[in-house]
């Protein structure tokens, strides 16, 4: 890869994060085991007077972590690290890009008392004041400080079954995104989530727009796809399962589909997509009828969250949702 950069690179940390964050675009699993950002390579960026450079790629290199399907303790471990550095050092602007993700993994780890989800769709605690941080946006803050927080809200929201508030939240993510949105592995999460929310959103109103909106992002990743990018193929096949499940009537075909994305998901290591994967084929079978199928996938799910990806918050949330559904 040649980088064409106007910026003296004397830091080989500072290469080797932003030649991961290009290439993660179109290689495979090249990160988190190929990043190298910890707090002694901030200290080195600090002494070799590359700061600047170094700390902004690795910080981005450290965000894109979250949707590399690692699990969320040892990514708070190390955000926590990196956030506490850089708070010491003053750096506003960067930790206002570390800011809605840190809080992010901190809430989708957080118990809540009386299941009172929406208090977990707020981002604020130890990492950010989400009133104060709205405030500090404007139209003229980074595109990418403003993607990053809606998109991370967004997500939240459709994580606890708020799909209208998810779709307002994406509908609030600026039209023209920066180059690690638009190519970098970020495209792919960002563009399944959209395709996530609209088919919910088709479920609830029957609105065929949301199937339209969908459609358009599996093709986008259906593009990726066929050019060789091998990390659109698991998004895309969850793409294309979801939409299938939100037209089909046959059960068998929905369940097939499903096994197969969670397949997918797992051999990828996007273990996030594979519990989120297993918690729709739950819900699919549930609204067919199929109790059975239903409550393996839910346990499915409830381990993947809990043990593969961290997410400890979402065990009782789904065991809510289901009781739920049950006493309905």
């Amino acid at each position: 890869l040649q980088l064409n950069v106007d910026i003296p690179f004397q830091n080989p940390s500072a290469i080797k994060n932003l030649t991961v964050m290009l290439m993660s675009w179109h290689k495979e699993r090249i990160y988190p085991k190929d990043l190298c950002f910890t707090p002694e390579h901030l200290n080195r960026s600090i002494e070799d007077g590359v700061f600047s450079v170094d700390v902004i790629v690795g910080s981005l290199a450290l965000i894109s972590r979250f949707w590399t399907g690692e699990h969320l303790l040892s990514l708070e471990v190390s955000t926590r690290e990196i956030y506490e550095r850089l708070s010491e050092l003053g750096q506003k602007e960067l930790l206002k890009r570390l800011q809605p993700v840190f809080q992010l993994i901190l809430n989708l780890r957080k118990d809540t008392e009386d299941n009172n989800w929406e208090e977990l769709l707020i981002l604020t605690g130890e990492s950010m004041d989400e009133k104060e941080y709205i405030n500090d946006l404007s139209d003229s803050s980074p595109t990418g400080i403003r993607t990053q927080f809606w998109f991370c809200k967004a997500v939240l929201a459709y994580n606890l079954g708020f799909n209208s508030m998810a779709e307002t939240l994406f509908h609030k993510i600026p039209n023209k995104d920066g180059l690690f949105q638009t190519r970098s592995f970020l495209l792919f999460p960002n563009t399944l989530y959209k395709a996530l929310i609209c088919c919910a959103r088709y479920r609830e109103t029957g609105s065929r727009t949301y199937l339209h909106k969908a459609r358009k992002c599996r093709k986008l990743l259906e593009k990726y796809h066929s050019s060789g990018n091998p990390n659109a193929t698991p998004h895309l096949h969850f793409a294309e399962a979801e939409e299938l499940s939100s037209k089909s009537n046959n059960p068998a075909e929905v369940q097939s589909a499903f096994d197969n994305v969670i397949e997918i998901q797992a051999e990828h290591g996007l273990t996030h997509l594979e519990a989120l994967a297993n918690e729709r084929a739950s819900d699919a079978n549930f609204h067919f009828g199929n109790q059975k199928a239903a409550k393996r996938y839910l346990d499915a799910a409830i381990h993947a969250y809990e043990e593969k990806r961290g997410e400890t918050m979402k065990r009782e949330w789904l065991l809510a949702k289901y009781d739920d559904s049950e006493t309905e």
